[in-house]
């Protein structure tokens, strides 16, 4: 059995997405594979239980049957650590790790948010988590400037040394990609990194679906359950895009025009005018008239009602941290395909010594 650490230099890197990946990319390859985070960051309440959104995420993509406690024993919320001694926690943390592990190839662990930062929710850091586990190293990063991204790969390099397995420098600006591929990319390999890939920033991976969008406003769903899960590409207040059926929304006021997205990049291009509506949103709390339900039944989108006026409900989307879900399928399928390009997974198995089976 492997364990492989995924580690992350924060600042939206794509921590989870890629990890998710990677876990379904090793699964599709013939391993069996074992989630664990040891330490949780991001804490939701899912039929009456916390747990961190990794932890669910992971069981619910690789139908994992550990519950979500075994997989993530220490939520951000939780107290119970705070009594224990750092030799106590890292006991149960590795007992619980190998009782996860059981019967499986290869067992990815997640780290949290920064891997070089002490954060007070995490009570042993990432990089001391790394040598009791004995693991193999990959380090997501968020390209923000040479020196910057220089600096922390060799840094992290430095103390996990050969345990360093892959780097993926991820969402670099279209307009330096070119550069950072042919400069940048080779220039890291000749000081031993052993660069996974490197990926563009891509807005498809950065879409909600319109139900995403109802859970972030907690709105009422006034018709449409089963067309929920549209991609919004983007938001108006204006009317042009509100034609045939959905005409009559041009009268009310009070709403918001979700976008969809598409996945083909050459579909998206399109005349402003005859852009498709994902859904609607109705702002204020005010019951809509039958006309309106009429016509998105007609349509066939979903229409949500909440509570909120418009500006204040543009704010708060504006402001909300996207969510991963396990109906995310998509975004993973799209990233998994941008990390095949250039042979990415398997030059990461390669350095794994992962072979088909």
């Amino acid at each position: 059995m492997q364990n492989l650490f995924v580690g992350s230099t924060g600042d939206r890197a794509g921590h989870s997405l890629i990890t998710w990946a990677i876990a379904g990319k090793l699964k599709e390859m013939g391993l069996t594979v074992g989630f664990f985070k040891p330490f949780g960051t991001d804490p939701v309440c899912i039929q009456d239980r916390w747990m961190d959104h990794d932890a669910y995420l992971l069981k619910e993509s690789l139908k994992l049957r550990e519950p979500p406690e075994a997989i993530c024993p220490f939520l951000v919320s939780d107290e119970a650590w705070k009594t224990k001694a750092r030799e106590e926690i890292m006991a149960h943390v590795k007992t619980l790790a190998l009782e996860v592990s059981s019967s499986k190839d290869i067992l990815i662990i997640m780290g949290s948010r920064h891997i070089f930062f002490d954060d007070a929710a995490c009570p042993i850091p990432d990089i001391e988590l790394i040598p009791e586990f004995d693991a193999d190293c990959i380090l997501i990063h968020r390209y923000r400037k040479v020196s910057r991204t220089v600096y922390s790969v060799l840094s992290f390099s430095s103390l996990v040394k050969e345990g360093m397995r892959g780097l993926i420098v991820n969402r670099i600006p279209p307009e330096e990609f070119r550069e950072i591929s042919s400069e940048l990319v080779p220039t890291l390999r000749e000081k031993g990194i052993p660069v996974t890939t490197a990926l563009p920033e891509d807005p498809v991976l950065s879409f909600r679906s319109f139900r995403e969008l109802g859970d972030i406003l907690n709105g009422d769903i006034i018709w449409g359950k089963e067309h929920l899960d549209k991609p919004a590409g983007g938001m108006t207040v204006g009317s042009a895009d509100l034609t045939g059926d959905l005409s009559p929304f041009k009268r009310a006021y009070n709403k918001i025009v979700i976008l969809e997205a598409f996945f083909d990049q050459e579909t998206e291009e399109k005349p402003s005018s005859a852009r498709a509506v994902a859904g609607i949103l109705l702002t204020g709390g005010r019951k809509p008239p039958d006309q309106l339900v009429q016509a998105a039944t007609k349509a066939r989108l979903p229409l949500l009602l909440v509570r909120e006026d418009t500006f204040a409900t543009l704010e708060k989307l504006d402001r909300v941290t996207s969510h991963l879900s396990p109906e995310d399928d998509k975004k993973v399928r799209h990233m998994t395909k941008l990390m095949e390009q250039d042979g990415g997974f398997d030059r990461l198995a390669r350095s794994l010594g992962i072979f088909r089976k």
